[in-house]
């Protein structure tokens, strides 16, 4: 069990839940093994066979608490749904606006825009910082292609751009670990077989479910968007809010990870994939259609047992992502200190008021 600000990080497989008075009752075997103050609780997030009794579940509904399901390794199931959210006004704008082409269009020029300048970030402060790292062919790379965010006529067109984008980023990212034991060979997604796409794919997954709790918290519907394509079971808008977040939270997060030593090789174990278990394509915040075009590595990988994170490894690394998320920065729209949860959501209002019309563009976080 994990708490972190308002949030409660529940890892403790087969332990039960219940309510009784103001605090939640975690359970073991018949026996209390933690007690947690409903007082400003704004989420639950549940990993593996950890179960919720009825006057619990009635509780989180009815106070609004996020509550989201994991699976034990952290892929994303769901989360409790209290009633739809009051704000009809702004999902029929958002229906009428999504189904402007020009409009989508717009909009994820700016998404991608927003994206590529933070990989770009990322790899010259790698630069900067590290000694023969030789990252100006990336970092040149990236520069020219932003340029062709705004020749592209179609969002086909920018998909490409930005998938382009990833993988010279990637190339780069691959040079930023210190570790010799820690070799990135690429992004490898289902399974991850390797230490560092291990962190990567829980920490989007982790990513992705915030983003969804501020989507739904603002009023949006997060399965209509526009640079990710609508898709049954697909939350489109909120994966495209989350792609200036991944370079800034995630993938700085991991090169800290394990270049200060947070998480050691004994923090991961192989383990074999059971079918079931199978990763869903959209739940790591990467698009199908970068995932039917899969690299020699990834295809390599399917035969290869995956590697995840020790019970003792994930708690730390849950514990250096609240960290994370608890980091104050200066939010960019106001110049006030926030931390990055919070400037997440204040992105998402700001969506909010572009789609409305009150704002003339939308304007992604930076990695400054």
């Amino acid at each position: 069990m994990g708490l972190a600000m308002s949030i409660l990080y529940l890892t403790e497989q087969q332990a039960t839940v219940s309510k009784e008075g103001g605090r939640l009752i975690i359970k073991k075997e018949g026996a209390v093994a933690h007690t947690v103050h409903l007082f400003k609780l704004e989420q639950v997030v549940l990993f593996g066979n950890i179960y919720l009794t009825p006057a619990a579940i009635r509780h989180l509904l009815r106070e609004g608490i996020d509550t989201a399901f994991m699976t034990r390794q952290g892929r994303y199931l769901g989360r409790l749904q209290a009633a739809l959210g009051k704000n009809i006004l702004l999902r029929r704008e958002q229906f009428r606006k999504m189904e402007d082409g020009n409009f989508c269009l717009k909009t994820a020029r700016s998404i991608v825009k927003g994206k590529l300048a933070n990989l770009r970030t990322v790899l010259m402060r790698l630069n900067r910082e590290r000694e023969n790292i030789e990252l100006e062919g990336q970092i040149l790379a990236l520069r020219n292609l932003m340029p062709k965010i705004y020749e592209g006529d179609s969002l086909d067109a920018l998909r490409g751009y930005e998938g382009r984008g990833s993988a010279i980023y990637f190339e780069g990212f691959s040079r930023g670990f210190l570790e010799e034991q820690f070799a990135f060979p690429g992004r490898v997604r289902r399974p991850p077989t390797d230490p560092i796409n291990a962190l990567l794919s829980l920490g989007y997954t982790l990513l992705l479910n915030q983003v969804i709790a501020a989507v739904n918290l603002v009023g949006f519907d997060p399965y209509f968007g526009s640079l990710h394509s609508v898709d049954y079971g697909r939350p489109s808008l909120a994966l495209d809010l989350m792609e200036e977040w991944r370079p800034i939270i995630v993938d700085t997060l991991v090169l800290s990870v394990f270049n200060l030593k947070a998480l050691l090789p004994s923090d991961f174990e192989e383990k074999m994939p059971m079918a079931t278990e199978k990763e869903p394509r959209v739940l790591v915040g990467e698009r199908e259609e970068e995932e039917e075009s899969l690299t020699a590595s990834e295809t390599a990988g399917k035969s290869k047992p995956a590697v995840v994170l020790t019970e003792s490894g994930f708690r730390k690394f849950i514990a250096q992502y609240e960290r994370k998320m608890s980091q104050k920065v200066q939010y960019h729209l106001t110049g006030d200190q926030l931390t990055y949860r919070d400037c997440i959501r204040e992105q998402v209002r700001h969506f909010a008021r572009y789609l409305k019309g009150e704002e003339t563009e939308y304007q992604p976080m930076p990695l400054r």
